[in-house]
């Protein structure tokens, strides 16, 4: 189960950063123009969607029903 927890967080982190970075290539702009506070949104949002499936997958319970 620990396995599987630190999975689940490794992955979300993970995805969050790329997700963080796939934007911001997106829209062609760089990290000072875009603002920290935007990334932290964009990897907070995407991060916690990632960890929400996957906990669900996964079943690890962080999330009970």
């Amino acid at each position: 189960m620990n396995i599987r927890r630190a999975i689940v967080w490794g992955i979300s982190i993970i995805f969050g950063i790329i997700s963080v970075v796939g934007i911001i290539t997106l829209f062609g702009t760089t990290l000072e123009k875009f603002s920290i506070t935007g990334a932290l949104l964009i990897f907070l949002t995407l991060g916690s969607f990632a960890f929400i499936w996957l906990d669900f997958f996964l079943k690890t319970d962080f999330l009970r029903t």
